[in-house]
């Protein structure tokens, strides 16, 4: 890389923050980061080097001086709330949807409306979601051209972004790519993540410490990548030189039962000794095909499901140790 260039990353401390900004430090980029007002960082936080910013997402005119200011190269546009959110909205006097439309919609058209304004030649990469999609049949595979149709606020919020920078695409030339986003996990996964909950709960049971893992339905069905292969998706469409909408996803489906195998299976455990579930029922499912990044970016995952879940497990097990540092 010639001349170094600038990443600005929103939602930072997230799972997916963190491990994007530490790739790109790697490679050589100057990180810049931009987390809600106020917000502590985790301990295992984005790494050192990277200059985090305390911005109103939704304030366009704050937006606006940080692009004038920083003048990124690429756009990572992570920061949302979400129903399973580390923060609770609540505490800013909003309600869950309200709190959505303001940090995932405004947002979103605060950053948009700053580049047209600028006339910014940065790519901006907007994390979308499954969410954006209802599964209507047993495997029902999603592409980029999936008719939309959220079933949750969530998802709703996330195909108004998507709308949105598919017109300044069209009519303003925004330089704009939605990375439609199947479930990932890493050992920095939120604990309050059904994938993060088992592994823990692997762990606490090979350290003999009284586990009991209430959970809804093992039989349920996700398509689970690893955190750090979507880390790469992301960058690879920030260097892209066109915007464009691309399924990151495994295309495989896996059951909460596979999950709780792999894991317990993991430490020598059966993992019936230590969990109840109300059902165990076969639900209609949401699988990514993602062709298209593959034939036009060249990214495929490379961490297989069984690896990634048992590095969460004993990633979790050095926690109960007081072993683990920062990943």
């Amino acid at each position: 890389m010639s001349e170094r260039r600038t990443a600005l990353i929103t939602g930072i401390l997230g799972q997916d923050g963190r491990l994007l900004a530490r790739r790109l430090w790697d490679d050589g980029y100057r990180v810049i980061g931009i987390t809600r007002p106020g917000r502590e960082s985790p301990g295992d936080g984005p790494g050192p080097g990277v200059e985090v910013l305390g911005v109103d997402l939704a304030d366009a005119g704050a937006v606006e001086a940080v692009l004038g200011d920083r003048r990124p190269d690429e756009i990572y546009h992570l920061a949302a709330v979400h129903h399973s959110s580390q923060e609770n909205p609540l505490a800013s006097g909003l309600d869950v949807r309200e709190a959505m439309f303001v940090h995932n919609f405004l947002s979103t058209r605060a950053i948009v409306s700053a580049m047209a304004r600028r006339r910014s030649r940065a790519h901006l990469v907007f994390a979308a979601s499954s969410q954006m999609y209802t599964a209507a049949s047993p495997q029902h595979e999603i592409t980029e051209d999936s008719r939309r149709d959220p079933p949750t606020f969530y998802g709703l919020t996330k195909s108004w972004c998507m709308e949105m920078l598919a017109f300044f695409r069209a009519h303003e030339g925004l330089r704009a790519s939605g990375a439609i986003l199947f479930n990932h996990e890493s050992t920095l996964r939120d604990p309050r993540f059904v994938s993060r909950k088992i592994t823990q709960a692997a762990a606490r049971a090979r350290a003999g410490l009284e586990t009991r893992l209430e959970l809804l339905n093992v039989g349920a069905r996700v398509d689970w990548c690893d955190a750090r292969d979507v880390a790469q998706a992301l960058t690879l469409m920030a260097r892209a030189e066109a915007g464009g909408d691309y399924v990151v996803a495994s295309g495989r489906l896996h059951t909460v039962r596979d999950l709780l195998r792999v894991a317990f299976g993991h430490v020598g455990l059966d993992w019936r000794d230590f969990v109840s579930f109300r059902r165990d029922a076969e639900e209609p499912a949401r699988v990514g095909q993602p062709r298209r990044i593959r034939e036009t970016l060249g990214w495929s995952p490379a961490v297989p499901f069984e690896d990634m879940i048992v590095e969460m497990v004993e990633h979790d097990r050095r926690r109960l140790d007081g072993t683990a540092g920062a990943e």
